[in-house]
């Protein structure tokens, strides 16, 4: 989990009605500016799994793991949501 010591800041330099136009489109996304940006930004962003998906990838491609019909049955595996009670 982020906490804000782990936040850097970022200035961009754009005028005020791209800054206008940003901030209309984060709002119509219901996020922060940051949020709206960075969303954007990380579907660049390399993925580089932890260890322990690192792990549950590998035991997936041994086929051991769970298997679900439906997913009614992988939220009640997982104890979640409405199926999970």
């Amino acid at each position: 989990m982020n906490t804000h010591s782990d936040k850097v800041k970022l200035t961009v330099e754009c005028t005020y009605d791209e800054r206008a136009y940003i901030k209309m489109l984060a709002i119509r996304s219901h996020m922060t500016i940051s949020d709206f940006i960075l969303a954007h930004l990380r579907k660049d962003f390399p993925h580089i799994p932890n260890e322990e998906t690192e792990l549950a990838i590998e035991e997936l491609e041994k086929g051991k793991g769970k298997k679900a019909e439906s997913i009614q049955e992988f939220w009640k595996q997982m104890g979640v949501g409405p199926f999970g009670d």
